[in-house]
């Protein structure tokens, strides 16, 4: 990733179940945090118009999943991790 400035910073964050995440309003943006207090934690912020935006591709998201459910775990053969016996 190419930025303007020469530097780029990219971040992720999983979400399961179980993953703590809390939302404050503050005046015109809702601020997120995905993840624990132990400085491992991601922060989201977005306006309305934003939230909207990240609502409509999540709502996608689930319907996805929910039209194809992906098989449990226990249906699933073990992970090679690209490696052949």
């Amino acid at each position: 990733m190419f930025t303007n400035g020469g530097i780029a910073v990219d971040s992720w964050v999983r979400i399961e179940k179980g993953c703590a995440i809390e939302c404050d309003v503050v005046g015109d943006e809702a601020q997120f945090t995905f993840g624990g207090r132990r400085g491992g934690e991601l922060n989201m912020i977005v306006t309305e118009d934003g939230l909207e935006q990240v609502v409509e591709h999540f709502q996608r998201a689930l319907d996805q999943f929910r039209a194809n459910p992906a098989p449990t775990a226990a249906s699933t053969p073990p992970s090679t991790n690209g490696s052949v016996s």
